[in-house]
């Protein structure tokens, strides 16, 4: 059960590392991509300010994490590519395993055929993207190479570990575990937080509440409604990290599955992924200390109870976590 941290500039290796990552993802976006398709078309889930532009500086942060033992993982996990985007797709992952890159998160199926194909001994991790939701994903993933499955936000823990029984215990599994939500099924979403923002974590919408046959509703409807509304407002405000904010100690606000470690860890899961490539370095360090904080009184053995409480009393904000809101794995 490895802390997998987000990365995006050199300069953040040892700072992580000290603080207990013990794996990185990290996206990289070359000047032949951004020039041949423009920035507008993502070539990983995050935009280009998230990813590192040079090769070198890449390159150099692969090195450096080589040198505590930890690994690097690359991004490539845009929810699908074109054809005439896997050329230099495939002269990134050529150079990267060149460079050194432990693996390469992938959620195209195209692309992992390709991968695979010219790359056999490629490592690569199946994007929560490609939607493994059930065993028979598992099966055809396995069968095309993958070496990890990381699984959706939207599955129970009782469901992974049904689909981890009938899949196969011979893969890896990685999960969610801080920062940031998704309030439809991600895999099936083809739109993008461009610059105009996610349309689905907003709320600021005009409504007119009518019934099905065009009728304005009574009263008692519209009240009743109107609390289901706020209810979805407060999710959808959880759900983006509380609007990006972190609390009066330092801590990100947002989705969680600190209380649930217990029972992940007895699931067998490999990776815990924090959620932030695109986050600044104060919040990756404070994301990856208060992650490490919990796994290390896991791994030491402390009760489930305590650990749900330390949990709780490191966040300092049990109105958030009374909500049910930021929960993952509630």
């Amino acid at each position: 059960m490895k802390v997998l941290a987000p990365i995006s500039r050199l300069e953040e290796v040892d700072m992580l590392v000290s603080s207990g990552a013990e794996e990185f993802y990290v996206g990289f976006i070359p000047y032949e991509w951004v020039t041949s398709f423009t920035s507008g078309i993502w070539m990983n889930r995050r935009a280009p300010q998230a990813s590192i532009p040079s090769f070198e500086e890449f390159a150099s942060l692969v090195d450096r994490a080589h040198t505590y033992g930890v690994e690097v993982f690359m991004t490539l996990n845009a929810p699908y590519y074109v054809e005439v985007q896997y050329p230099i797709l495939l002269e990134i992952v050529h150079r990267a395993l060149q460079a050194g890159t432990d693996g390469f998160i992938v959620s195209d199926i195209g692309l992992m055929i390709a991968i695979k194909d010219r790359f056999p001994d490629a490592t690569i991790h199946v994007s929560s993207l490609a939607t493994p939701i059930n065993s028979s994903s598992i099966h055809l993933y396995r069968e095309l190479g993958a070496s990890r499955i990381v699984f959706p936000r939207s599955l129970s823990l009782h469901e992974m570990k049904e689909i981890i029984d009938e899949g196969g215990r011979e893969l890896e599994y990685e999960i969610f575990i801080l920062n940031d939500g998704c309030i439809y099924e991600e895999g099936f979403c083809f739109t993008t937080h461009n610059q105009v923002g996610a349309f689905c974590s907003t709320t600021n919408w005009e409504y007119q509440f009518m019934s099905s046959k065009g009728k304005q509703l009574n009263f008692h409807e519209q009240t009743a409604l109107g609390r289901h509304l706020k209810d979805y407002e407060d999710y959808v405000w959880y759900t983006h990290s509380c609007g990006c904010s972190v609390s009066n100690h330092g801590i990100p606000l947002g989705p969680c599955g600190l209380c649930a470690l217990p029972d992940i860890y007895r699931l067998g899961i490999d990776s815990l992924k924090i959620v932030g490539r695109e986050a600044d370095s104060y919040r990756k360090l404070a994301s990856v200390q208060l992650v490490s904080s919990i796994v290390k009184s896991v791994r030491a053995g402390m009760e489930d109870e305590e650990v749900k409480a330390k949990a709780k009393r490191i966040r300092k904000t049990p109105e958030h976590c009374q909500s049910g809101y930021m929960c993952y794995y509630r």
